[in-house]
Formats: C-alpha cells, structure tokens, sequence
C-alpha cells in the first residue's frame, strides 16, 4: 500500500480547488441556460417567491446534511475509536459546504431585501435581474455541491481512507516528540482501529492498519530522518566515523527509544492477535516488526533494531504459546534475518546475541507446547546458522 504524503494546508488548497472550479462551471452553465431560455427577466412577485422558496431549501438542506454528517462520525467512533473523530474534524468538505451554502442563504436573503424596495405596480426589476439570477445560479452550485461531497462522506467511512489519513501524523516530528506528549501520539488511533477490527476479526482492516504504520515508519527511517542535510549535532540524530572509515548514525541522547514505543504497540497487537488464535493477523504483525527492523538494521541505527528484535521475539514467544505452528516459525525466521543483517551490516556480535536469545526462549516454549518436529527441527536450523556469527 503506498502512503502519499501530504498535510492539512494541501488538502484544503486541493479540495477547495475542486468546489471553485465546479461552481465557476455551474455558474457558467445556468448563465448560459437563463439567457438561451430568456429566464433573466422576472416579475417581482415571482423572484420574492422563488428566492424565499430557495433560501429555505437550502436552510433545511444544510441542516440535514450536518445531522446526517454528525451521525456518520458517531458511527465512525463507536466501531473504531473515538480518535478517528479528529479525522472527521480536519476533512475541509463539510466546512466549505457549509460555507458555500452560507453564502447561498444570506446572498439570497439580501437580494430579498433590495426587492421590497421594488415597485411591483411598474415591473421594475431592471437594477436587480443580476443578483436576482446571481442567486438562482449559487442555489444550483449548492444542489451540485453535495455530489463531491457525498462522494467523499462515503470514502471516509472506509476504514482503509480513514487510516491512510491518520497515517500522514505519522512523521519524525511527531515520533520523536512521543515522550513529550502522549496525546498527541499519532499511533495511537490507527493501533485503536487495528485492535478493535481484530476483535471483529476484520483481517482486511488489521492488514491495512499494519500497513499503514510498517510504511510510513519504514519512510521515516530511510527518507526523512536520515538525511545527511537534516542530521546535526543539535538536532536529532549525530554522524559518526569509525576507525575503518565507516559512516554510522545514532540518535541523540537516546533517542531511538522512541521507536520502541512504536514497537511496543505493534507487539500488544501480535499478543493479542495470538490470543485470538488469529494466525493470518498474528503474521501480519510479524510481516510489519520485521520490515521495520530490517530497515533498522540497514540504516545502522543499533537501538531500533533492538527494540524491533524485543518486540518480534514477544510475538513468537505468544505464538508458540498458542501452537501457532507458522505464525511462530515466521516469527523465528524473521529474527534470523535481522540477526545476520546487525551482524553483516551492523558489524555487532551484540545483537545476533540477543536475536539468539530471543530464538532460544521460542525454543523452550516450542518445545513445551510440543509443536510439530517440522518447525521444531527449521528452529533449530536457524539458531545454527545464527551460531556461526556469534562464535566468530
């Protein structure tokens, strides 16, 4: 699944582009509509009721367009989390409805105003046949309004758009200042969503969610956080050499513990899942802490990687607890995998150490549970192959 990275500002330019073009378009249409079928000349009568009658259509329009919305994000909250509200609060569609219909009303309203000063008895409607078809033309643009933004109430009530959007939160910025404000955690709402799906056993939506974290986290560490223009002694991250000529990166004063929050959620998540019995999503778990740390590893950062190898060794320790015979064996190949990474790439024997532990303490749970003697012997075979990097 690719993550477009975007922010707020874009969005509203985005969307309010599409509401401008498309009114300038209605506009012109019923402008060249009025004059092919000479409706621009209007008794005064007639224009005072048709305006009157427009107006309060659009008054009882816009009142149950805003019901229905707020019934929608009620339902949105209750099945996922009430954190996807904020979502909802940030779509630019309903507030330049609003507006659009806002000024419909009151521009209707006005217009209503300077025809009481119009004199019935003489027909004169000549000074206001403008704003008299001006409203006519902005009350069409206000029917044709709720078109795009239907449209866009019915794709936000999928869960997939819903995470994508909570996703693009999810930046170096808003990571590294986790332990500064926990409210503000954006993981949060999309592990929300994960969490209650598995309940529901919603493995479309757990994949989605999963997903959406392993990639932008994936993005963060190999495109944004890591690059050399942005990396100084001040700020995040510092740039060592070492004797060999090496180049390696490193967090400041610690800082990759803020992926271990990262991993932390995503480890409840493969317990949980594991609990559940929930194989497919138990591997989706084990798919996204692999990913993650072997980009970790690629990028030398030696405190993330260990944090991903803590959090996929609880995973395998809950799957083999469960005798999710796969799920487990997944979970120890992954292991593996990063182990000879830290170990080719990293250059720490540490680490294959404790990917090493992490396999063994499977082990013994495997062997307790008595899995099968298939993913007991591919256990095996990776502590041995893992052994050849530790006793070098």
């Amino acid at each position: 699944m690719h993550i477009k990275i975007t922010n707020d500002t874009s969005l509203w330019t985005r969307r309010l582009a599409l509401y401008f073009s498309l009114g300038a378009g209605v506009i012109v249409i019923s402008h060249v509509i009025f004059t092919y079928f000479g409706f621009l000349h209007t008794d005064v009568d007639s224009a005072r009721y048709m305006l009157s009658a427009l107006v309060q259509g659009e008054a009882a329009i816009v009142a149950l367009v805003v019901t229905l919305s707020l019934v929608a994000v009620q339902l949105a909250a209750q099945s996922y989390s009430a954190r996807v509200i904020e979502v909802f609060r940030r779509t630019p569609d309903l507030w330049i409805l609003m507006g659009i219909y806002g000024v419909a009303i009151f521009y209707g309203l006005g217009v209503l105003k300077l025809i009481e000063k119009a004199n019935p008895a003489l027909n004169s409607m000549s000074n206001l046949e403008g704003q008299v078809a001006f409203s006519y033309y902005l009350g069409v643009f206000a029917f044709v309004a709720l078109v795009p933004y239907m449209l866009k109430m019915f794709k936000m009530l999928n869960p997939s758009t819903v995470i994508n959007m909570l996703a693009e939160r999810i930046t170096n910025q808003s990571i590294l200042s986790i332990e500064k404000s926990v409210d503000d955690d954006p993981i949060l709402p999309i592990i929300d969503i994960v969490r209650s799906s598995l309940i529901k056993y919603d493995h479309d939506t757990v994949r989605e969610g999963l997903r959406a974290i392993k990639d932008r986290v994936n993005n963060i560490l190999k495109n944004e956080i890591f690059r050399k223009d942005r990396i100084s002694t001040g700020e995040f991250l510092f740039k060592s050499v070492t004797s060999e000529g090496e180049v390696k990166y490193h967090f400041e004063k610690d800082k990759g513990k803020e992926f271990n929050h990262i991993f932390a959620h995503i480890s409840r998540i493969g317990k949980l899942a594991a609990s559940n019995k929930n194989e497919d999503s138990t591997i989706e778990v084990i798919t996204t802490l692999r990913e993650n740390g072997m980009t970790a590893a690629k990028q030398k950062l030696e405190e993330a990687t260990s944090y991903a190898v803590h959090a996929l060794g609880e995973v395998g320790k809950a799957s083999a607890e469960q005798k999710l015979n796969y799920a487990t064996l997944r979970a120890v190949n992954a292991l593996e995998e990063i182990g000879i990474t830290a170990a080719t790439e990293l250059k720490f024997v540490i680490m294959t150490w404790d990917v090493e532990q992490a396999i063994e303490a499977i082990k013994k749970l495997a062997d307790e549970q008595k899995l099968d003697d298939y993913y007991l012997e591919k256990i095996n075979e990776s502590l041995s192959r893992l052994s050849k990097f530790t006793t070098e």
